[in-house]
C-alpha cells in the first residue's frame, strides 16, 4: 500500500506540473485523479474488500484470550494461536494495538472492550516485551 500511495503522490506532482505548463490538457486532469484515487482510495477499498471476502467462520463469535506466553484468537469452527516470541513489533493507535508477527501477519488487539487497567495492564506487558524484539 506505501508503494501504491507513493506512486499516487508522484502522479499528482506529475499531474500538476503539465497542469501548469499547459492548463488546456485534459490527460494532465486524469493524471491528478488517478493520483488521488491512489493516494486516497485505494486502501479503503482494498480492506473493506478484503472484510467482504472473509468466510464467516472468521467473523462470526470472534473470541481473543491474551495470556504471558500465546495470543489466542477462537472462532466456531476454526483457532490460531500466536508465540509472543514471535513478535517482531506493536504499532499502537488510539482504538488499537497490531502486534505484528512478519511483514504480513498482524494481529489486531482493540481496546474498546477492555478496561482502563486491562489497557494498563497490557500496554505494560508490550513494554515488558520490547527488550526481545527491538
Amino acid at each position: 500500500m506505501k508503494r501504491i500511495r507513493i506512486m499516487g503522490g508522484v502522479l499528482i506532482v506529475l499531474g500538476l506540473g503539465v497542469l501548469a505548463l499547459d492548463p488546456s490538457t485534459a490527460v494532465a486532469y486524469g493524471i491528478v485523479v488517478l493520483g488521488l484515487l491512489f493516494v486516497f482510495a485505494i486502501g479503503p477499498i482494498t480492506v473493506a474488500r478484503s472484510v467482504r471476502m472473509q468466510s464467516n467462520v472468521i467473523r462470526d463469535g470472534f473470541h481473543m484470550t491474551l495470556d504471558d506466553e500465546w495470543a489466542t484468537m477462537s472462532y466456531p469452527l476454526a483457532e490460531s494461536r500466536f508465540r509472543w516470541a514471535g513478535l517482531d513489533r506493536i504499532i499502537e493507535t488510539p482504538e488499537v494495538w497490531y502486534a505484528m508477527f512478519g511483514k504480513m501477519q498482524a494481529l489486531t488487539i482493540p481496546k474498546d472492550p477492555m478496561t482502563d487497567e486491562q489497557r494498563a495492564e497490557f500496554a505494560a506487558f508490550v513494554d515488558g516485551l520490547r527488550p526481545a524484539w527491538k
